[in-house]
């Protein structure tokens, strides 16, 4: 009696609980698919199939995951784990299957793309190339910033002419390509009487680039600012720049700190363009090793370090872009 009250009371919170779930979304059909897909995948083919029937099979078996993974994931009531564990389980699902059913001749995919042993020798290439990319990098960084805080101080004055000129600036190096400006810097101004080694006009190339988005960042920072505060600094005695220096950039940088960031993962990706005009960057060097080599697994390496280096970057440009968000309902 006690077993049977214990089990009607579980009952009746469960359904309390799930009873206005969609029957796709309950427990009561998930755990009975979960062990019909275990089954149906014993006896998918081992290998690529010959016939419609192995083809029916394994499509049949994907469309059925598919039905489990949206279910869990549809459901927010669901346990952060288990959604976790459909998230991942339908990418395995997906790149099992294209592993063994696609055909590909992986052996030589590997041979080709990720050839250990050509390697053997180009790595201090490489580091020497990446050590040239963060230098390139990071002085174009600070030059960018700079200049771009610069133009967005001036443009807050409100002055016609200075702003004419300085939106002429930010549209013409917005909308001239990065390559193309690398290649008139570094081709054209030697006939204006300006030589310019690759990294000096790399530098100068990029920095004029993106010192105009800069500026536009720093621009939208100031201007979220509310104007009742620049009154009350005015109010004070403060003079104009006083007032922008000590009320106005403190709280704005706060603002532009995540898509300055951002943008700063952008001008680390883009130097690798400096190529072009022969700069020794990082990208220069994994096509000269892949000529070396003759074979692409240099390369594959060039962009595996692109991506260890941005991928820590781009998180911390989120994680940014949060705090960003808490700091501006607080202060509202």
């Amino acid at each position: 009696m006690q077993t049977n009250q214990i089990r009607q009371s579980f009952y009746q919170r469960y359904r309390e609980k799930f009873g206005h779930l969609p029957w796709y979304k309950r427990y009561e059909f998930l755990l009975p698919l979960s062990l019909f897909i275990i089954l149906l995948g014993i006896f998918l083919p081992s290998g690529r199939p010959s016939n419609a029937i192995g083809w029916v099979l394994i499509c049949t078996f994907i469309f059925i995951v598919l039905l489990w993974v949206v279910g869990v994931l549809t459901d927010v009531e669901k346990p952060r784990w288990l959604r976790a564990i459909a998230a991942f389980g339908l990418i395995f699902v997906f790149g099992f299957s294209f592993y063994r059913y696609s055909g590909a001749r992986w052996d030589l995919f590997t041979k080709t793309f990720l050839n250990p042993s050509m390697m053997q020798g180009a790595w201090s290439e490489l580091l020497l190339g990446l050590e040239m990319t963060l230098k390139l990098a990071l002085v174009s960084m600070l030059i960018s910033t700079v200049l771009g805080l610069i133009i967005a101080v001036l443009r807050s004055f409100k002055n016609p002419i200075l702003e004419f000129f300085l939106i002429i600036y930010i549209d013409f190096f917005r909308a001239i390509p990065l390559i193309v400006l690398l290649v008139f810097v570094y081709y054209a101004l030697p006939f204006l009487g300006i030589a310019l080694d690759p990294y000096l006009a790399a530098i100068l190339a990029v920095s004029l680039n993106y010192s105009a988005y800069v500026a536009e960042v720093f621009r939208s920072g100031i201007e979220s600012i509310h104007r009742a505060q620049v009154e009350a600094a005015r109010s004070l005695g403060l003079r104009s720049l006083q007032a922008m220096r000590l009320v106005i950039l403190p709280q704005a940088v706060r603002v532009v700190v995540p898509p300055l960031t951002g943008l700063m993962v952008a001008l680390l990706k883009d130097t690798a363009l400096a190529t072009i005009i022969g700069l020794p960057e990082l990208l220069y060097k994994g096509i000269q090793t892949m000529i070396w080599k003759a074979n692409p697994t240099p390369l594959v390496t060039v962009a595996l370090i692109y991506l260890l280096v941005l991928l820590p970057l781009t998180r911390f440009s989120s994680y940014l872009e949060r705090r960003s968000k808490k700091w501006v309902k607080s202060a509202r």
